[in-house]
């Protein structure tokens, strides 16, 4: 039931979309937009090597002061209709948020939305971004998500501060990722000419109780051939539970067009696991057109049995 009410709009969207490159559906008379996006994934080392990573939703709408946000998708669907080995399939709300803009300075986001933290979390879905894989700082340092209140005040058409605030479940729980009932954060974020940086630091609560604190730092630097990110963390919580650092450096290269080559370092030790590693990935990224992204890449881990291939086709509409 819930594979045909997704792909139902999917299928409308896909349709009306005029040419390779637009996405979405404008609905008649109304200020609403659907669309949805797919990825496919191969990975050598998964025991369901294929499988339809995301399959999602995405509508939004605008008017006046106020915008709307909403993305809801199927994760992890396997040929034969399983959801992470199971039969029920896994509907997850990502995202459902109202943005309200006071002014060029003030705007506030209430609902379920990305966590405002880092550069890594601000390309929200994966065709947006330039690996299959992430980095281990994602997903291990700090959520992902907030089902909370942000208010943001630009300084600038450079600078901005963030500040975030959660006390209270999340709306959507998930599996492999930190779920919280509390998040507090803050986070600037400030560019010059081809360079930008930022800082985030806060704090959570687990659903299961366990508190945590964080701190990070990047920077990336983008020229038409060429651009590198980096991003570095710390995490320290309760019971001596704490994650010492993590960080990656990511540069890639946009050596003809629509085709990219990646490489990245990562650097991470945890103390909950008792494992001090190095990860490297060598990878290729093509794009085809705008809303279309096909990877591969190879992941070699210093320590941890898990050295694989992974591929990836993503398609938004």
């Amino acid at each position: 039931m819930y594979k045909e009410l997704l792909t139902l709009p999917l299928l409308l969207s896909f349709l009306s979309a005029n040419n390779m490159g637009e996405y979405g559906w404008d609905i008649p008379n109304s200020s609403v937009n659907v669309g949805g996006y797919l990825d496919m994934t191969y990975d050598n080392k998964r025991e369901e090597k294929f499988l339809f990573d995301d399959i999602a939703m995405l509508f939004s709408s605008e008017h006046e002061r106020f915008d709307i946000l909403g993305e809801v998708e199927l994760s992890h669907i396997s040929f034969d209709g399983k959801s992470n080995n199971k039969k029920d399939i896994d509907l997850n709300l990502e995202r459902l948020q109202i943005n309200y803009t006071l002014n060029d300075k003030h705007s506030f986001q209430i609902g379920r939305f990305k966590s405002d933290i880092g550069y890594w979390n601000q390309a929200p879905i994966l065709i947006l971004q330039n690996t299959t894989t992430k980095p281990h700082i994602v997903g291990n340092f700090f959520p992902e998500a907030t089902t909370g209140v942000l208010y943001r005040y630009n300084l600038n058409d450079e600078n901005s501060l963030s500040f975030t605030f959660q006390d209270n479940p999340d709306i959507s729980h998930q599996d492999g990722v930190i779920n919280v009932n509390r998040h507090k954060g803050f986070a600037y974020y400030g560019a010059k000419s081809d360079l930008s940086w930022c800082f985030s630091l806060g704090e959570f609560r687990e659903e299961n109780g366990i508190e945590a604190k964080y701190i990070g730092v990047g920077a990336e630097y983008e020229v038409d051939e060429f651009e590198i990110k980096a991003e570095y963390f710390v995490q320290d919580s309760e019971l001596s539970k704490e994650k010492p650092y993590s960080a990656y450096v990511q540069p890639t290269w946009h050596f003809r067009k629509n085709h990219d080559a990646v490489v990245r370092f990562e650097s991470y030790r945890d103390s909950v696991l008792d494992v001090k590693e190095e990860i490297y990935l060598l990878g290729y990224l093509y794009r085809p057109t705008s809303n279309m992204a096909l990877k591969g890449e190879y992941i070699y881990h210093t320590k941890s049995p898990l050295n694989h291939f992974v591929y990836s086709f993503s398609v938004l509409f």
